[in-house]
């Protein structure tokens, strides 16, 4: 047996699945069987590879932030076009990824901030999830920290209060997406969301 062997499969695309599978039933709400099918490995390699059920479940989370939900703030970056059009353009990037036939629906993150109120969720991960959602929140209000020093932003507000509006209008879209709700839907309440601008 030669030193080194590589592990018989991809820990990204593990990873990935595992993500989907959180997504899908949330953390209480899956088993290690449940990770172990999904991933397509057995229980010593998930343990060898990520670590124990919780482990993987925060790895899945910022495996999601980095892919699925960092790239929606790009839209607030195009600081050449006016505030209220670049809101409605990151907020029309989110939905379309709430409503993706392909995806499991709404926002893993919303999801497991909804858990994080409950008991069903370790102390660590609750904080972990905490950490995301603040991370988020600090990611776009430097966005749009130019918009508040340039006097762009509504009448009273700064780039922190509208970041945590956007946060907040997200994880409406994510519910609604979540529960049935169809994409002209979440549309709608984005119009009424940038009137605000």
């Amino acid at each position: 047996m030669t030193a080194g062997r590589q592990r018989e499969f991809d820990k990204r695309v593990a990873l990935e699945a595992a993500m989907h599978c959180f997504w899908r039933n949330g953390y209480s709400g899956t088993s290690l069987a449940d990770l172990t099918g999904a991933m397509g490995i057995n229980k010593p390699s998930l343990y060898a590879a990520f670590g124990n059920k919780e482990s993987l479940f925060r790895q899945s989370l910022a495996h999601y932030s980095e892919t699925c939900g960092g790239p929606h703030a790009t839209e607030l970056e195009a600081y050449d076009k006016a505030l209220k059009d670049r809101v409605r353009s990151f907020l029309e990037s989110v939905a379309l990824m709430l409503c993706d036939e392909h995806l499991p629906g709404g926002c893993l993150i919303a999801e497991a901030t909804n858990e994080a109120g409950s008991d069903c969720l370790p102390d660590a991960s609750a904080d972990f999830i905490k950490q995301l959602n603040q991370a988020t929140r600090t990611q776009l209000s430097a966005l749009l920290k130019p918009d508040e020093n340039a006097g762009q932003l509504p009448m009273g507000h700064t780039a922190e209060s509208i970041a945590l509006y956007l946060l907040t209008v997200q994880f409406g879209l994510s519910g609604l997406a979540r529960t049935g709700g169809k994409l002209n839907e979440l549309l709608g309440v984005i119009d009424t969301a940038a009137l605000v601008f």
